[in-house]
């Protein structure tokens, strides 16, 4: 048996003795929506309770409410739907984090997975905001100035700040890049 294969057990066909798991561990998916050279953004409370700028993101469970398995490119569309009002017609993934989640004394408490996204040829379909987590209007900011923002910790936090070396990453060569980061859970 290859490695690969072992590394991705068949989840859930119930084999005697066989580990039960679900297929996927918590994930989060990012949208980046570039237009006219500046990226959307919208304010929302980071953990210490602070505003903060983010990308729009949000969790991603396995199925949705109809019981159907969900695709990532699917989500984080329509999550943005609901931070923004903007709609997008397709997604490419740009890059992934791996979160590694730990508690106030450092022991590691969780895993989960950041999928970042470029999504594609926005159009504003509504104004109204569908998250209660999102703090005002969505707005839109030059990467300069996003740099200055992460400089500055006006942005929700590591994770935003790696979806936009991710989207800094694409633009330059195409490529798909990834972190792994620690954080305070």
């Amino acid at each position: 048996m290859h490695m690969s294969e072992q590394a991705i057990p068949a989840a859930g066909t119930g084999g005697a003795g066989e580990e039960q798991h679900p297929a996927i561990f918590a994930t989060t998916v990012c949208s980046i929506v570039e237009h006219g050279g500046q990226l959307l953004m919208v304010r929302q409370l980071n953990r210490e309770g602070e505003e903060r700028w983010n990308f729009p993101t949000g969790w991603m469970a396995s199925h949705d409410e109809d019981g159907n398995l969900q695709i990532p490119e699917h989500v984080v569309n329509r999550n943005l739907l609901m931070e923004t009002g903007y709609a997008a017609s397709g997604a490419t993934l740009i890059g992934a984090t791996l979160v590694r989640e730990h508690d106030e004394d450092g022991r590691r408490i969780g895993t989960s997975m950041r999928l970042d996204y470029l999504s594609s040829q926005p159009r504003q379909t509504s104004y109204a905001i569908n998250d209660s987590d999102i703090l005002g209007a969505p707005q839109w900011f030059s990467p300069a100035d996003i740099e200055i923002m992460i400089a500055n910790n006006e942005v929700k936090g590591e994770l935003t700040a790696a979806a936009f070396r991710h989207w800094q990453e694409f633009r330059r060569g195409g490529s798909v890049s990834g972190d792994v980061i620690d954080i305070p859970n």
